[in-house]
């Protein structure tokens, strides 16, 4: 699964957590355990689609229930984060 946001102003951390967030919640057996939205709207994502990080308070979790380790790959271009989620299978 890819989620990919189009660089605006803010983010930062929470537009990488954001983008995480959106790609986990289309991967099948991927759950969220944690995840907070920010207190005002962001520009980067819609609505209820955001996941704010802060250390040492605010995180995003998620569980792997799929029983095959995935990987995930983050990247940028300077204008839009990706974030895509790759399925390991044993050999």
């Amino acid at each position: 699964m890819m989620a990919r946001r189009k660089k605006d102003f803010g983010g930062g951390n929470c537009q990488v957590s954001s983008t995480l967030y959106n790609a986990v919640l289309a991967a099948p057996n991927l759950a969220v355990i944690e995840r907070h939205a920010h207190s005002n709207h962001v520009p980067y994502v819609k609505k209820g689609k955001d996941a704010a990080v802060a250390y040492g308070s605010y995180d995003f979790k998620f569980k792997n229930n799929s029983g095959n380790d995935i990987k995930i790959k983050c990247s940028t271009d300077g204008n839009s984060v990706t974030t895509t989620l790759v399925t390991l299978k044993e050999i």
